[in-house]
């Protein structure tokens, strides 16, 4: 660069975070403004007396991302973030009783697929083999490219390769193809949920998920996930990024068609560029003019053929006693797996016998939960994306709402051997979509922007890049790769690279990646 280029970063999520250190790694000048009171966006850190709690990711994969951060930063991975794999993936309860862990380990995973058919059992094996053919391609041509401009779509290669992930194959179908047991068919859908979509309409290229935590496993970070946010708070400061919290940004500054800033309620600040780490459709909305906006006038997302991604109905649970059947993650499913998506996506409705997830990290950690003799429980049933005044949802209907299905929730898990839970719940704290509208800046709640439904929306995320602002970046799990811790990280590692890109050059810290790294990235283990 022949000057400082300033830059300012919208909102403190690990996507804006990423991006922040990169860009201040490469000499910009970075200033992140983030509107809460501390960063992580939906990533947080409860506590609630002798009960702590991961609000939002609780799964990690792809580890390697991370550390690649701190490696082309220049600086060792922060002793602070351990990456701890479990022994179990998840342990998944059906309603005949039956109890399956998925894991990473092939002995222990082999011991698993016993109850299943011998055609069942072969299917998996094979499975596994594709998904990673699947997740192979997608790194290779989808997850490095920023797709900018259009012309980024026309490569022949990318054309070829697009053809060969299954794209106009649902999961559901996908799945199909290698199982008939349908407590089969339900855990490997369920990967469909990590987007907030439906498997009966997401790409099968999705089922790359699979491949990640089934061959290279599931993680937690010791201490809480929220270790995450506070080793990359710690990077960004040692690399000179400016970072103010309790700062919200009333619109971003847009002079003859460039960003040139953005404005809180008493202060602006001036920059070459500006990278929203916000969600891309509430940036689009709120902070942009209309004449600004990329968004058809009058056009609400969530409207027409491209449905919101699903929200989430979250319980906070501090019990005062153990759960011995409980592992780490957990997934009670209901006894038609296929009428929750039915609920959200069709119906638009709070699904009526929903699948729950349970994260219990007093499992790994028990002194999260009571001094090791409680359970933090985290419990989330996905519901469709809705705020306080929409969709017939006022304020006080949603609480009313989240008082009721909380306590339908609570009998349902009795029910399903949790004996004894309501009893002993000495903390509740319960977040409905409002409330993480509220929290995160997500329209309506809607977790991953829209819904990954079709080759559309799957594949042709909103840009890196703004088409018609130029200088304006976006970077999060509303915009390309997707959703997905990793995927957010590597969302701010893209967005990093348009700003060089736009700059006359590529950004050597992406550029400079090895054929040695690909390889390891790509080897089960």
């Amino acid at each position: 660069m022949t000057k400082e280029k300033t830059g300012i970063i919208v909102g403190g999520g690990i996507g804006g975070l990423v991006a922040a250190i990169r860009l201040a790694a490469r000499g910009y000048k970075i200033t992140l403004l983030e509107k809460n009171s501390a960063l992580g966006g939906k990533l947080q850190n409860h506590s609630y007396g002798p009960y702590t709690f991961d609000f939002g990711p609780s799964t990690i994969t792809m580890p390697w991302v991370f550390e690649r951060i701190f490696e082309e930063s220049g600086e060792s991975l922060d002793p602070d973030l351990q990456f701890i794999k479990l022994d179990v993936n998840s342990r998944n309860f059906f309603p005949d009783g039956s109890v399956i862990d998925l894991s990473s380990d092939p002995e222990r995973m082999s011991d698993q697929l016993q109850v299943f058919s011998r055609a069942n059992r072969e299917g998996f094996m094979n499975y596994l083999t594709e998904v990673e053919r699947i997740y192979t391609t997608a790194r290779q041509h989808f997850f490095s490219r920023t797709f900018t401009r259009w012309s980024d779509f026309l490569s022949p290669a990318l054309g070829i390769a697009m053809l060969g992930v299954h794209p106009f194959t649902t999961m559901d179908g996908f799945h199909r193809r290698y199982f008939d047991d349908p407590r089969m068919l339900a855990m490997m859908n369920r990967y469909a949920t990590y987007v907030g979509s439906s498997p009966y309409k997401t790409p099968a290229t999705l089922a790359m998920i699979a491949y990640l935590e089934l061959v290279r496993g599931v993680y937690y970070i010791r201490g809480g996930n929220y270790k995450l946010i506070q080793a990359l708070e710690r990077l960004a400061r040692k690399k000179g990024v400016d970072i103010k919290t309790n700062t919200s940004i009333q619109r971003i500054i847009v002079h003859n068609g460039k960003a040139a800033g953005v404005q809180a309620e008493e202060e602006v600040w001036h920059a070459d560029f500006v990278i929203s780490n916000n969600d891309y459709f509430s940036t689009q909305l709120y902070l942009l003019d209309q004449e600004n906006r990329s968004l058809p006038a009058g056009r609400m997302p969530g409207t027409g053929r491209r449905a919101l991604s699903s929200s989430g109905f979250l319980m906070l649970l501090g019990v005062r006693t153990r759960f011995p059947q409980l592992q780490h993650h957990n997934l009670f499913f209901p006894d038609r797996y296929e009428s929750e998506a039915a609920d959200i996506f069709s119906n638009k409705i709070w699904p009526r016998d929903p699948a729950l997830y349970i994260c219990n990290s007093a499992y790994t950690e028990p002194g999260r939960a009571r001094d090791g003799s409680g359970s933090n429980l985290y419990v989330l049933a996905n519901v469709p994306a809705c705020a306080p005044g929409t969709d017939g949802y006022g304020a006080e209907n949603l609480h009313s709402m989240a008082s009721q299905y909380g306590q339908q929730i609570t009998a349902m898990l009795e029910k399903r051997g949790l004996t004894g839970l309501s009893g002993q719940t000495e903390v509740e704290q319960l977040f409905h979509p409002g409330d993480i509208a509220n929290l995160s800046g997500s329209v309506y709640g809607a977790l991953y922007g829209q819904a990954s439904h079709g080759l559309k929306s799957a594949f042709f995320r909103p840009s890196i890049a703004d088409r018609r602002v130029q200088g304006l970046y976006y970077a999060g799990g509303t915009t390309h790769p997707g959703g997905g811790t990793p995927m957010v990280a590597l969302s701010g590692i893209l967005a990093a690279e348009a700003v060089a890109l736009a700059d006359g050059g590529a950004d050597p810290l992406t550029s400079d990646r090895t054929n040695r790294r690909n390889r390891s990235e790509c080897r089960p283990g």
